[in-house]
Order: structure tokens, then C-alpha cells, then sequence
């Protein structure tokens, strides 16, 4: 069963007659599996960032159809899309994007508030337990290293227990062993709770890690 469908999508910014027209996408069909581990590999301004974008619902297709968990969600309005990443897609991000002044459980807990929910808190402390963050829960970010940090932003990410988990360079601030890690627990927490993995990287040793790799060139796929 496939949790993303991507058919035939362009994205284009600025103008063609103004002569500053940047095709980012040009006609990407994708499909991607349930459960599956996929990275996404290119060069900068090739387009996969776009591509990430496109699968999160963080922006819209110029043309083209993207269904996300069986839901259209170019269709979608500015509400129902906001709405829609909080519960079904957690974000990890190359810089952690944590909140200076809270604990690692507040920011852990923020996207379930932010949302007027009540925290699952058997499911969160699971989380919690697998990322080895248990003795942390009272530190402010500031107090934590850097591959602990990025620790924290995946249990965020999974906290809302989102259908599909999209990474942007999760390793891009880390060490080698912090990098290698932080794959390991991503492919761990994503097996064990049912969840998809896409991943951004430009390491091709973390995109081996993955059941699959696409290159993306000029806006296409080009492997």
C-alpha cells in the first residue's frame, strides 16, 4: 500500500517572461511504500528539498497530484494542510530547531499541545525509553550534546504518532558516530511504530541504510 503518490509534478518559481523562471520539479512520479526507508540523494538545487516539501505538504505543486495517507492534499486549504502536518508528518531538521527555554519533555510533548490534544504518555515514554533520553528530561537543550539534541528533535517528530517521518540532513551537524547513531535509532523507531522514513542526505553511506535511494537531477529522477 502506498502512503505517498506523487503523479506528474511540476514546480516553478518565478517568471517565465521575466526570464527568471527556476523549474524545481519537472514532472516527478513517485510512489512510496508504506513502512518503507527511502532517501533521496543530489546535488544542491537539484530539487529534493522541493521534493521533501512536496511530500510534507509544506508547499504546493505548480501542477500535479500528491496524495499523502490517502488524502489529497493539494487540495487542501492553508488550514486543513497546517492541520494535516501536525498529526500525519514529524519534521527532523539538520539543526534541531529546539526551544531554548524548555525542557527536553516540553519540546518533546510541544506538537501533541500545540495540536489541544493529550499527550499519549505510554507511547511517548516508549519513544523516550528507545532514544535513550529518560535521564534527560529535565534538561534545557543548551545542557545536551549535540547527537543528544538530535535525539530529542526525532522524539518530537514521533511524539504526534505521525504516518510518515521526513528527515532533512538529521546528521548534517553531527560526527561520523553521532551520524551513524542517529540512522540506527531513525530505522529502529520507524520499525518498531509502523511509520514511513524519508531521508535527505548527501552521504551515501547513510543512504545505503534505506530499503531505497533516488537521484534527483534538474528537477527530475533521474535514478
Amino acid at each position: 500500500m502506498n502512503i505517498v503518490e506523487l503523479k506528474d509534478i511540476t514546480k516553478i518559481y518565478g517568471n517565465a517572461k521575466d526570464g527568471n523562471e527556476v523549474r524545481a520539479l519537472d514532472g516527478v512520479t513517485l510512489n512510496i511504500e508504506k513502512g518503507e526507508t527511502l532517501s533521496i540523494i543530489g546535488s544542491s538545487g537539484s530539487g529534493k528539498s522541493t521534493l521533501l516539501n512536496m511530500i510534507g505538504a509544506v508547499d504546493r505543486p505548480t501542477s500535479g497530484t500528491v496524495i499523502v495517507d490517502g488524502e489529497d492534499v493539494a487540495a487542501m486549504n492553508d488550514e486543513q494542510l497546517s492541520i494535516f502536518r501536525r498529526r500525519k508528518v514529524g519534521f527532523i531538521f539538520q539543526s534541531y530547531h529546539l526551544i531554548p527555554v524548555l525542557s527536553v519533555e516540553e519540546n518533546i510533548k510541544m506538537p501533541v499541545l500545540l495540536d489541544k490534544k493529550k499527550p499519549d504518555n505510554e507511547y511517548i515514554d516508549h519513544v523516550i525509553e528507545m532514544l535513550g533520553l529518560k535521564d534527560r528530561l529535565k534538561h534545557l537543550p543548551k545542557q545536551l550534546s549535540g547527537g543528544q539534541q538530535q535525539r530529542v528533535a526525532i522524539a518530537r517528530a514521533l511524539a504526534n504518532h505521525p504516518s510518515l517521518v521526513l528527515a532533512d540532513e538529521p546528521t548534517g551537524s553531527l560526527d561520523s558516530q553521532n551520524g551513524e547513531e542517529v540512522i540506527a535509532l531513525l530505522k529502529k523507531s520507524v520499525a518498531e511504530l509502523g511509520q514511513t522514513l524519508v531521508i535527505i542526505t548527501h552521504n551515501i553511506d547513510i543512504a545505503r541504510e534505506t530499503n531505497r535511494i533516488i537521484k534527483i537531477k534538474d528537477g527530475k529522477i533521474v535514478g
